[in-house]
């Protein structure tokens, strides 16, 4: 009867499945199968056990192995309802292949398919007949019937057993917790991670804004109170003289999450993550490394780790930090020091001061006349000297280490010293300029995380973007480049960078 397909009787007999866009059309359903959006596990309902007796052999004349089923259920759509042209979307729904089956139809339903609305037909699904839709293109159902339910039982399946994701069997009183494109038991309530589930970190001006903002977008993320929170630096809660003597209780990465990120939206949903994009971390390793060790160990969270051409990088912070119509926030942060100053008076300033520290050493100049370091001169590098070096760099203000941070291998030390290179993936901002390029290097980001690729809705464009620089010398940036080429060099043999990854090739 009737009752069967009501929600009372899903909780009495079954477990209780949305289907929001279904449900809004006043869809009936039994449901027996069901996965979330991206493949990370496929329930198995209580009454699946007592249909697959009547599905099993419908299955085997298609030649699907039940076993590969992540969605079967029993649909059956009112009287004078209209499904309006639609296509189907996610994660799951170009792995898997949709079959219908039409169970109770008339000739009054019609059912229309095609690629586009303009190129949508009819199709004639008599009782019996199973067909396999593409539900990626458009589809539409009228049932024009005043009395008559139509009726089919669709299921997807995948094409092998090793592209089945982990399957839960569910009991009558299991609860389920969704989202438009996740599901999580009630009863995993509370047993997620704490956030960060994963970091970016990068070059100032190197698109980690961007790359944020295009993570934030995917079904699985939840956006963080705060894209920077800056708790590995300045903003980590415990001094020297108290680090040691905080109660055994107090748990950093507790302080961290509760701080920052939605703490009752990651109660409620497990499988949902959240990100800290704070590019400082990676010029702060004497900062961050060993707290991120202390809070995590060696297994810390996937990180993006952004880099862009170094030249255009400090052209890029040079802009934002002398622009003139900035908030009176932004000019705290940003701040002062530099507004008075050249691009390549800062840049030579800077040249000094990391040669007195011992971090570089001149071995050679182009120009014999010259005793002094230039950007006209060869460097040896002493890594030893960086930690000393970055302490002594301001916390308040982002107007310091113009030159600093180009030195990308420099940097990667101490990260790739203390964790798993394979927690690393490198970005090049450049290769987030065209839109069909940043949504290729979106999709190896969203990997790298573990989250199933989700294409962009509509064109990637840049965050935080400064399309107008302050003019400069072109010799002088000749002679930056010239001064960079060697470390950048030193970059490309960490990371294996081929010709084309190369900014000076």
């Amino acid at each position: 009867g009737d009752a069967v397909w009501s929600t009372e009787y899903a909780a009495r007999r079954n477990v209780v499945v949305k289907r929001p866009s279904h449900d809004s059309w006043g869809i009936r359903k039994l449901v027996f199968v069901f996965c979330d959006d991206f493949l990370r596990r496929s329930y198995e309902l209580p009454l699946w056990q007592e249909w697959l007796p009547v599905v099993e052999p419908i299955l085997r004349c298609c030649g699907v192995d039940p076993r590969r089923v992540v969605r079967c259920l029993l649909a059956s759509m009112p009287p004078k309802t209209v499904i309006p042209p639609h296509h189907d979307s996610g994660y799951w729904v170009s792995r898997t292949h949709r079959l219908h089956c039409a169970v109770v139809t008339s000739e009054k339903v019609v059912f229309r398919a095609g690629r586009t609305v303009a190129t949508m037909r009819r199709f004639g699904l008599e009782p019996g007949r199973v067909v396999e839709l593409n539900n990626q293109a458009k589809h539409a159902v009228s049932n024009l019937s005043t009395e008559l339910y139509r009726t089919h039982l669709i299921f997807d399946y995948v094409d092998a057993a090793e592209h089945v994701p982990p399957q839960i069997r569910l009991s009558v009183g299991d609860a389920l917790v969704q989202t438009r494109r996740s599901i999580d038991l009630l009863a995993e309530r509370g047993t997620a991670p704490l956030a960060p589930h994963f970091l970016v970190i990068g070059a100032q001006k190197a698109g980690t804004t961007s790359v944020y903002e295009y993570l934030c977008a995917h079904p699985l993320v939840i956006r963080g109170k705060r894209r920077e929170t800056h708790f590995l630096d300045w903003r980590w809660p415990l001094t020297e003289s108290d680090d040691d003597a905080r109660s055994p209780h107090f748990s950093l990465r507790r302080a961290w999450h509760e701080t920052f990120f939605d703490a009752t939206q990651h109660f409620e949903h497990p499988s949902l993550v959240a990100g800290d994009s704070t590019p400082s971390y990676l010029l702060a390793s004497h900062l961050a490394v060993p707290r991120l060790l202390r809070i995590f160990g060696a297994d810390c969270p996937p990180l993006v780790v952004m880099l862009r051409d170094p030249v255009q990088r400090a052209l890029s912070h040079y802009s934002m930090i002398v622009d003139e119509s900035c908030t009176p926030a932004q000019r705290k942060t940003r701040g002062t020091a530099w507004l008075r100053s050249s691009f390549s008076d800062i840049a030579a300033d800077e040249l000094r001061h990391l040669v007195r520290s011992g971090l570089l050493t001149v071995t050679s100049s182009r120009d014999a006349d010259d005793q002094d370091a230039s950007f006209r001169s060869s460097f040896d590098v002493d890594a030893t000297k960086l930690a000393a070096v970055l302490r002594d760099l301001p916390n308040s203000h982002g107007s310091h280490s113009l030159l600093l941070r180009g030195l990308y291998a420099l940097q990667l030390g101490p990260w790739l010293e203390a964790f798993d290179r394979r927690k690393f993936l490198f970005v090049r901002c450049e290769d987030l300029a065209a839109p069909d390029a940043a949504a290729r290097e979106l999709a190896r980001v969203q990997r790298h995380l573990g989250l199933g690729e989700h294409p962009p809705v509509g064109d990637l464009h840049k965050h935080n973007a400064r399309p107008d620089k302050p003019p400069v010398d072109p010799a002088f940036l000749d002679d930056l480049r010239r001064f960079y080429a060697p470390f950048n060099h030193a970059l490309y043999a960490l990371l294996g960078w081929q010709r084309h990854q190369r900014w000076d090739d």
